[in-house]
């Protein structure tokens, strides 16, 4: 008779895991039933030949490749999409153990593929989702662990899926909406320059030529020109080397401890880009700690996760001292606006549901805010920058123009009073 491993909740919410015989799956969860227990994950146990089927099917999906470069496949990017697949099976009524077999078995994505076999796997071990989870922290965050494993105490898993996967692709949109808007001064930047280099390396040094066969005289705007052209030509090397080295320089600085601090620091201070990254990580800080309280997670415990969910050490530093003064009787609000980093009408808001003792809708309404305050900062601020960079670009090709210009006026001169 097949025996199947299982994962479960007993009455008082205890994790229970062991394995229990069954002609199939359906009177296994059955007897689980009897026994009182709610079942997070069960699965077949399967024989030492099977897994090593499934381990060589990945290996030839992935062209041999051993462990570790497979596991270099594995990143966060893959967190969203893995999640919302995960959430759409649960949402029908599937277990989590045969969502995962379901998405090991038939996704075509082999990165996709190579994650849910993996969880899998360790689903069939009788570890619970959360569990598996923690396992590959190079895709699943801390707080989304914590999330997944509230939501599985709770019996809430597909809810908390369902708001998570919406937050996380809440943060996609703004930063799919910044690079779209990015990407027209980008490539209005990159024609300038094409232009620019065939004015100066192309056409001029011919115009120069027949000026000069001609015994005439250049005029001033043109030999700026050219003498902007020859001094790339012989020094541009230079340039570019130096370039390389500061840049270089300034990544390894970045990369160290010290200098990531004191590079976060002062990035927080550049007018436009500091402010975008400062409500982009309140907007990040505020949407973990919703998500974290509205499950379950006490609220130091969650400060902590939520503080882990930023990039920017120095607003993560500025936060953790925030937790601490809460931990010494400071209210929420009181804490919030000692970083320095919230709107005090967002603050405002924050308070009146603190005042109510339920700090939750208060978190709720502040992330509606900054996230409608990011949507319309990039709307207006990509707008000034696309005018701005078009001005530029009109400028600089205006005044070569005029300086290709003024030569041949003068070359025309030249020929007619020959």
């Amino acid at each position: 008779m097949p025996s199947f491993s299982y994962s479960a909740k007993d009455l008082k919410g205890e994790s229970v895991r062991g394995s229990i015989d069954a002609a199939n799956r359906k009177i296994a969860l059955q007897k689980l039933n009897a026994k009182q227990l709610r079942p997070l994950s069960v699965s077949e146990v399967g024989t030492e030949a099977a897994k090593r089927s499934r381990a060589s099917s990945l290996t030839s999906l992935f062209g041999g490749k051993s462990d570790a470069v497979q596991d270099k496949a594995l990143t966060s990017s893959l967190a969203l999409p893995f999640l919302t697949g995960i959430r759409e099976l649960l949402k029908c009524g599937i277990q989590s153990a045969d969502a995962l077999r379901m998405m090991a078995t038939r996704l075509s994505e082999p990165k996709q593929k190579l994650l849910a076999s993996r969880l899998w796997e360790d689903l069939r071990q009788g570890r619970t989702l959360s569990e598996t989870f923690r396992k590959q922290p190079k895709v699943f965050s801390e707080s989304v662990v914590n999330l997944v494993e509230a939501g599985e105490a709770t019996g809430n898993l597909s809810n908390v899926l369902t708001r998570l996967v919406e937050s996380m692709e809440e943060r996609k949109a703004i930063r799919s909406k910044l690079i779209a808007a990015l990407s027209y001064p980008c490539f209005l930047i990159v024609v300038a320059l094409g232009l620019v280099f065939l004015f100066l390396f192309s056409l001029l040094p011919q115009i120069e030529g027949l000026l000069a066969s001609l015994g005439g005289d250049l005029p001033t705007s043109t030999k700026l020109l050219i003498a902007l052209s020859d001094g790339m030509l012989k020094y541009g090397w230079i340039g570019a080397i130096g370039i390389a080295l500061v840049v270089g320089s300034l990544a390894s600085w970045r990369n160290s401890e010290k200098g990531r601090a004191k590079f976060d620091a002062l990035i927080l201070r550049l007018p436009g880009v500091g402010r975008f990254i400062r409500d982009s990580q309140v907007l990040q800080f505020t949407q973990t700690l919703t998500l974290l309280l509205e499950n379950g997670i006490i609220m130091v415990q969650a400060l902590v996760m939520a503080e882990r969910s930023l990039f920017n050490l120095s607003m993560r530093k500025s936060f953790s001292e925030a937790r601490v003064k809460v931990t010494e009787g400071v209210t929420l609000s009181a804490a919030f606006k000692s970083t320095g980093f919230f709107e005090d009408m967002a603050l405002d808001v924050f308070t009146v549901g603190e005042n109510t003792g339920d700090v939750v809708p208060g978190l709720r309404q502040m992330s509606r805010q900054y996230s409608e305050m990011i949507d319309k900062f990039v709307r207006v601020s990509l707008g000034i920058v696309s005018t701005g960079v078009l001005l530029g670009v009109f400028a600089m090709v205006g005044m070569i123009a005029f300086g290709i210009i003024s030569a041949v006026f003068k070359l025309s001169g030249s020929l007619s009073g020959g």
